[in-house]
């Protein structure tokens, strides 16, 4: 299978991991980058220094690929332009960490790739830690609530953190509160039914040694958490996902929950910005 690269420039920890374990330890998989683009090329020619075949433009990836996996991870905001250039092949895609910075553009690049048939797989890396995943196949039962905490600044970083306990609790919030500050986000979300989640993202100089990636939920009267600790395993598990489901077209995560991702991160900005007032981010 031949992958394809589109991002805003390669020189990033994503695509440098996901070409490693693609060509590396993951090479049972049969998947290959083949070509790549980048809009806005930074530092040394990541093309040449990794010896792929560099493309004119984004649509020429689409065209002579088998699949796409548009990435640009520290630029959320070009994943639209770079969709609609993607898009028009009709090839299945992989859009990195999650959709869009705003709820209503993650909608529309939603809609954009309904129109052109294009079946679409968005998610961040750790909602398949390995931690996770093995503490969710030993549960005897739903999560009634949830936790996960975590690093990073909340528009880069939360996604991480809030993947943690969507996996556990499942999509259908229908509102949330951040009662945090600029650098230490706090949101509960409320789902219908009553239950709870809570997701905390801090920032600081020491994040990667004071605050990782740790979750827990609770079950029946039991409470089970992990902390993530094998890093190469939840990317290795990403790109496992993301063969599969360019293989299948089955995404492991829904439509809904990519939504309700972008809805989360939009809103806990809101909420903050209003003083800890609730924000609906129910089904729109």
């Amino acid at each position: 299978m031949k992958i394809g690269f589109v991002d805003h420039h390669l020189n990033n920890y994503h695509a440098n991991k996901f070409l490693s374990l693609l060509h590396g330890p993951l090479t049972e998989l049969g998947a290959r980058v083949s070509l790549a683009w980048e809009s806005d090329p930074t530092g040394e020619d990541w093309c040449a220094k990794n010896a792929i075949p560099r493309a004119e433009s984004a649509a020429e990836v689409a065209e002579r690929c088998d699949a796409v996996m548009v990435l640009a991870p520290d630029n959320i905001e070009a994943h639209a332009e770079l969709c609609a250039h993607v898009f028009p092949s009709g090839k299945r895609c992989l859009v990195d960490k999650f959709l869009a910075p705003t709820r209503e553009e993650a909608g529309r690049i939603v809609d954009l790739a309904a129109r052109h048939g294009v079946e679409l797989f968005s998610a961040s890396s750790l909602r398949f830690a390995v931690e996770l995943e093995a503490a969710l196949a030993e549960a005897e039962g739903p999560a009634v609530e949830a936790y996960g905490r975590g690093m990073g600044e909340w528009n880069g970083y939360g996604v991480h953190t809030l993947s943690l306990v969507l996996a556990a609790m499942g999509g259908g919030a229908r509102r949330l509160v951040n009662t945090g500050t600029e650098h230490s986000t706090t949101v509960t979300l409320e789902y219908a039914d009553g239950r709870r989640g809570w997701v905390v993202v801090r920032a600081a100089a020491n994040q990667w040694e004071a605050f990782p990636w740790s979750f827990g939920f609770r079950i029946g009267d039991r409470y089970v958490t992990g902390t993530v600790a094998e890093f190469d395993g939840f990317y290795a598990n990403l790109m496992r996902r993301s063969v599969h489901f360019f293989q299948t077209g089955e995404s492991p995560v829904s439509t809904e929950e990519m939504l309700e991702v972008a809805a989360v991160l939009e809103g806990a900005n809101r909420s903050r910005e209003q003083e800890g007032a609730w924000i609906e981010i129910g089904p729109q």
